[in-house]
């Protein structure tokens, strides 16, 4: 009996090592890995970023580093994934940026949707429209009107040309027809130092910091960018119900890897990480920062990227938006 009892002990302890790291397996154990962030430490990527590289390592049982790779719009941090191993040791955590950056450029050095191989869409949030407390108006309607009857006088800020930001605040002056001017600025904290200033007059940013400044008095907000209200800030109505039918546009994250990746190994990664996502622990940091979990199928992600990029494309046209 006791050797029967052995016997099955040693078979169950085989059978773990086999299924645990067999997901790991896929990916080679002597080297490290790491998701790429293609942008400075601090920010809401990074942040996301070393969440999710501290929460995948305890699923993998082994090391995930975030490596931060700033500079040219998200640019050098996409090609270096592109141009990594495609072994699963490298992903890519990219904003909605990355759907933008190929509407006004033309000459990159890689094509997202043929160098890169989408994991999941993230997460996605809505964006906030703010303005100045100096601006006349209390609703998404009367910002309309009062910006048509004062051509030249309300000005929009964003992070930078190219941004999602800067996409987003373009849609809502397409969908709204109001004469508002774009205004760049070197960051969204700038651009939300110039609203509180009345240098500018709106803002569209993600609801976490435009919550917080909102709350705190600093400026009025007057709509989420989501085609519904969010349960995150439900006493806010959405746009297209306040002014703009039909508006709907989301800040929003996805993870990805370079394009020769084997279909397993992308397979795995993006049942780890929905796990990951769908855990109450997750969901309620998630919505503690204004975000709310997607994880969509590889298929599914891949489609929306496509999808978003031709969106942008279409508006970057329409819009007269080029890269300087």
């Amino acid at each position: 009996m006791n050797a029967f009892r052995k016997s099955l002990t040693l078979m169950a302890a085989a059978i773990a090592v086999v299924a645990a790291p067999a997901q790991a397996q896929s990916i080679p154990a002597n080297k490290q890995m790491r998701i790429i962030v293609p942008y400075s430490a601090g920010g809401t990527s990074d942040i996301l970023g070393r969440k999710l590289a501290q929460q995948l390592g305890e699923h993998l049982g082994r090391q995930v580093i975030v490596d931060n790779k700033a500079g040219a719009g998200g640019a050098i941090g996409t090609e270096a994934t592109v141009r990594a191993d495609p072994d699963g040791t490298t992903l890519l955590l990219h904003s909605g940026a990355i759907a933008t950056e190929p509407a006004i450029k033309s000459r990159l050095p890689y094509d997202v949707t043929k160098d890169l191989v989408a994991v999941t869409t993230v997460v996605k949030g809505p964006f906030a429209l703010v303005v100045s407390n100096d601006l006349p108006v209390k609703n998404v309607a009367e910002l309309v009107a009062y910006a048509k009857a004062n051509p030249g006088k309300v000005n929009y800020g964003t992070p930078g040309l190219g941004t999602s930001v800067h996409f987003a605040s373009e849609y809502f002056k397409a969908m709204s027809k109001a004469p508002i001017t774009h205004v760049p600025y070197k960051g969204a904290s700038a651009a939300l130092t110039a609203l509180m200033g009345n240098e500018i007059q709106v803002v569209i940013d993600p609801l976490s910091t435009a919550k917080k400044y909102a709350e705190a008095g600093k400026m009025r907000a007057l709509g989420v960018t989501t085609a519904q209200r969010t349960n995150l800030w439900p006493q806010l109505p959405a746009i297209a119900e306040s002014g703009v039918p039909g508006f709907d546009t989301a800040v929003w994250y996805g993870l990805y890897l370079p394009a020769k990746t084997p279909p397993a190994t992308v397979e795995m990664l993006n049942k780890e990480i929905a796990a990951i996502l769908k855990s109450d622990a997750m969901r309620k940091w998630l919505n503690q920062e204004g975000l709310e979990p997607v994880a969509d199928t590889p298929a599914q992600s891949q489609e929306f990227l496509r999808k978003e990029i031709e969106r942008w494309k279409l508006l970057a046209k329409s819009a007269g938006i080029q890269a300087e």
